[in-house]
């Protein structure tokens, strides 16, 4: 016995009419009639007297009706709770790479929390890797994270922006003159790199094994504002974003590798998470500012 039947049961034992049940139903009145022959036949009960255009409920049929009355209701009230969850905005777990933070987290949790205050936003800062691993966990909902190779199976990648690495070092650096530079012209420099759980830890370690050598670093560090420090303070150079590097850090000069150093900057969410309605408006909004035509999120 189907949800269906036992809604057109209930209203055929209403109107006591197939045709007045079939209009309130909105179906057609064949459709009614046959769900009717079938609920006899499966249930072995003879349910309805008919006389001319009327229809009488014998004793089963009011029986049943007593009792799939009790079932509806509690599917209705199912239906209710269900909606209430979907509609209830509970807070959308998301992790930022520092590099992007710098330029992404101020324009969340001001203007976009601005535009959505009905949206709870819990917004965690940490390297691509962890966050990769941490959304296939399912401890974070999305990450909004860097990326240069396949998102892998478990996971959903939707490509936002390029992400390019320069060379930062300080204005009077012997350096900072050129208009670009390559991992062998940079490997005796003593370096300060994000720590390996960043995607750039891999992609500088990449292309110095792609060009024969063997990076100086001096230190790894999980902050920003230390590699910069650093920096500023003559100690090191660093390899970092474009999207890290602000309009204030005129202490800092940067400069492209004559090879392109590039990865992939996006949203990741497991394949098996449902997205919710204020996580699309987020990932919307992400779009958007990242520069992306608004598309539609699968």
């Amino acid at each position: 016995m189907t949800l269906n039947q036992m809604r057109y049961f209930c209203e055929v034992c209403r109107w006591k009419n197939i045709s007045q049940a079939a209009e309130k139903l909105h179906v057609a009145q064949p459709t009614v009639s046959v769900a009717m022959q079938s609920l006899e036949k499966e249930t072995g009960l003879n349910l309805f007297y008919r006389e001319k255009n009327k229809i009488i409920l014998t004793p089963e049929a009011n029986l049943l009706l007593g009792r799939i009355n009790s079932i509806l209701k509690r599917v209705d009230q199912l239906e209710q709770d269900i909606q209430s969850m979907a509609e209830c905005h509970s807070p959308i777990r998301l992790a930022i790479p520092v590099q992007l933070g710098f330029t992404f987290i101020p324009a969340l949790l001001g203007d976009f929390c601005l535009r959505h205050p009905e949206i709870e936003l819990e917004v965690v800062e940490m390297g691509g890797v962890t966050a990769l691993r941490m959304v296939e966990e399912n401890k974070l909902d999305l990450a909004f994270t860097n990326f240069h190779t396949s998102a892998g199976e478990p996971l959903s990648y939707h490509k936002l922006l390029d992400c390019e690495c320069f060379f930062c070092t300080w204005p009077d650096h012997p350096l900072a003159g050129r208009t670009s530079v390559t991992p062998e012209e940079i490997a005796s420099e003593p370096l300060v790199l994000l720590d390996n759980h960043f995607i750039t830890y891999r992609l500088v370690h990449e292309a110095f094994t792609q060009a024969g050598c063997i990076p100086n670093v001096l230190h790894y560090t999980p902050y920003l504002h230390t590699a910069k420090n650093l920096v500023r303070q003559h100690i090191a150079s660093a390899i970092l974003i474009r999207q890290s590097i602000l309009p204030e850090d005129k202490q800092l000069v940067h400069i492209p590798f004559r090879e392109a150093m590039t990865f992939d900057s996006g949203i990741v969410t497991k394949k098996e998470h449902q997205i919710r309605a204020d996580e699309r408006i987020l990932m919307d909004y992400l779009r958007k500012i990242a520069g992306q035509s608004e598309e539609p999120v699968e």
